[in-house]
């Protein structure tokens, strides 16, 4: 029997929070990483979802930004010592801006006083481990994955606006010597099938049914007439979301937490023709716009959302679906597997059948995996 090497992603239906897991087996060996950890009350469900699948080791613990919905439920999952953590990654806005303008703002300004403690907490809980964070800036390799924002002097950028007060800018760190990306170096890995699967039912073989030989098919004007916003608005804090990107196989995976659109314009040119989109904030109208989603026109694209009137936004789903995606939901079809490569099988997911449908008549995907020589 060949030994395991792919790659999976879990995804955990908490309603309008985020917290999924990425899982990379190499010589039949999982090296996991977590992302996010929902909201401070969605903690017991997430260890118990990873007691019951035995994800009880982890390289790292990385916090996209310091909301409650990501940033509240990762500091009570840290402090249980059940699940072990190497290393963890997340920003801390006391190292960019003043203690006094803080506390100014913090009184004065909605949000900004959450993410001050949560930025407290959160490395309060990793400093109980023995574990100093880096802060992850465009540019660092987290392990498998490739950090593609934000840089740091976007994220001072936005430090501004959010504070609303002028901000030096901060030297640039020393490079961070990151250790040699797990995907896409080495030996050649195992295609295998692409599985794209929900909880509770007999799992089937999904065969891969696209080519990532084949041609690109240029998107430009696709939603020139849709719902879906040129130019939304996004809240400023959410755009200092940590936006990863994993390259498995030439399959190409984007994790965006709550970046909006103007943070998404920074991410580099070859991140197009996705095979997996992470749709931010709960797949709300004021953060993917047109033209994101004429870039990455991904093949799956996936939303964790409560299912309300705003989460996820009909015409941020018919826009996807327009682009060729097959749209996947927490609050339809609950917790979420993808896997590339060769992986463990599952015998309590199966297939998802009942993607979410938009408006409009979908265009075929055509995926395409080469950047421009």
């Amino acid at each position: 029997m060949l030994p395991y090497d792919g790659l999976e992603v879990d995804v955990l239906s908490l309603g309008d929070a985020d917290c999924l897991f990425i899982t990379r087996w190499l010589r039949s060996v999982p090296f996991r990483i977590l992302i996010d950890g929902g909201c401070a009350k969605d903690a017991p469900t997430v260890v118990d979802f990873l007691r019951q699948r035995g994800y009880t080791t982890f390289l790292a613990a990385i916090c996209t930004h310091l909301h409650n919905d990501h940033a509240s439920g990762l500091t009570k999952i840290l402090k249980d010592n059940s699940i072990a953590f190497i290393g963890g990654w997340m920003h801390d806005i006391t190292k960019h801006v003043s203690a006094e303008t803080l506390r100014r703002s913090s009184a004065a300004i909605d949000g900004v006083k959450e993410v001050v403690e949560n930025t407290r907490q959160l490395a309060a809980a990793f400093a109980a481990r023995g574990i100093t964070p880096k802060e992850p800036f465009a540019g660092m390799t987290v392990f498998n994955m490739a950090v593609l924002g934000p840089s740091l002097s976007y994220y001072t950028q936005v430090m501004m606006e959010f504070t609303k007060v002028e901000i030096p800018l901060a030297p640039m760190p020393i490079p961070y010597l990151a250790a040699q990306s797990m995907l896409g170096k080495g030996a050649p890995l195992a295609a295998g099938l692409a599985n794209i699967a929900r909880a509770s039912r007999p799992i089937m073989p999904i065969p891969a049914q696209w080519s990532p030989f084949a041609p690109a098919v240029p998107l430009r004007g696709l939603l020139e007439n849709s719902s879906v916003q040129r130019n939304p608005r996004t809240q400023p804090f959410n755009n200092t979301s940590v936006i990863l990107g994993v390259n498995f196989n030439e399959s190409r995976l984007l994790f965006t937490g709550d970046a909006g659109s103007d943070a998404l314009t920074h991410v580099g040119p070859e991140w197009h023709h996705l095979w997996w989109l992470g749709v931010p904030h709960h797949a709300s109208d004021g953060n993917l716009s047109q033209r994101d989603i004429e870039r990455f026109c991904p093949r799956y694209a996936v939303i964790s959302a409560k299912g309300d009137s705003n989460h996820p936004s009909r015409a941020i789903v018919s826009g996807l679906v327009k682009a060729g995606a097959k749209v996947a939901s927490t609050h339809k079809h609950g917790n979420l597997w993808f896997s590339l490569g060769k992986v463990p099988p599952r015998s309590d997911y199966s297939p998802i059948a009942d993607f979410l449908e938009g408006t409009g008549s979908p265009m075929p995907y055509i995926p395409r995996w080469r950047s421009p020589k």
